[in-house]
């Protein structure tokens, strides 16, 4: 199996599930196989950000005011590589609005989330997103343009109000405060979505904090919550990066 890097950090709590989560598929893969003996787990290194240097150094249309920023990722890229790393993972949803300039120069594959994402939901009939993830992912067009090639419809929430409460979950669950959190992302989609749009449209949890509010349906890819359904991109981004180990 080829040693996986991931970019971490950003936040901590979604860092050590991906952790969690990418150990859990080799198990998972391992007993399907029948394997005898302890699982062979792969081999990963852990570069943790400081989120608050990536929020604070964010750039903006403004041509150049993203240097800071690709730099400082870059730097963690490059010691992943030279730890070893035969394949790297954002362990978050914003960053891969920059994966293209951030794979200039990179020595090894960087896992896109987009196309965990999209090759999912072709692959078990999806087509429409609710998108619920940082401001960054709910107002650039790089989400949609990463999984429209798929097929796949996205929408965002359509008041700024409701944006903001997203945020305000995320902000919770950054600090790994989950009580509630649930209740509040449900609310939300309900004040998002039409009566006759629950049972067409999935809700993409894309920020990688998101899922820890939903603990009883941990690891799983997709699951239903008070009738709406949803998408956990954490692990479908973890079985991605397992997948990709093994070739």
């Amino acid at each position: 199996m080829k040693k996986i890097g991931i970019i971490g950090g950003i936040g901590w709590p979604s860092t050590i599930e991906y952790y969690r989560l990418i150990c859990e598929a080799s198990q998972h893969y391992h007993n399907d196989q029948e394997f005898s003996g302890p699982i062979p787990i792969p081999e990963i290194a852990v570069e943790s950000l400081n989120m608050n240097f990536t929020v604070n150094n964010r750039g903006s249309s403004k041509s150049g005011s993203w240097e800071t920023w690709d730099a400082y990722f870059k730097s963690a890229i490059s010691r992943l590589e030279n730890s070893g790393a035969e394949l790297i993972l954002l362990a978050s949803v914003t960053p891969h609005a920059r994966l293209n300039e951030l794979s200039e120069g990179a020595g090894v594959p960087i896992i896109s989330i987009y196309e965990s994402i999209g090759t999912y939901c072709n692959k078990n009939g999806i087509k429409n997103l609710l998108v619920l993830g940082t401001m960054p992912t709910m107002t650039s067009s790089a989400f949609k343009y990463g999984v429209e090639k798929f097929g796949i419809k996205v929408i965002y929430p359509p008041k700024n109000e409701l944006k903001v409460s997203v945020l305000k979950v995320i902000e919770e669950l950054y600090q790994n405060k989950t009580k509630g959190a649930s209740s509040a992302i449900n609310e939300i989609v309900h004040s998002c979505l039409l009566e006759n749009q629950l049972n067409t449209t999935t809700v993409c949890l894309a920020c990688t904090e998101l899922p820890l509010a939903f603990r009883n349906f941990d690891g799983k890819s997709t699951f239903n919550y008070c009738g709406v359904k949803y998408l956990n991109t954490s692990a479908l981004h973890a079985w991605s990066a397992f997948e990709a180990c093994l070739h």
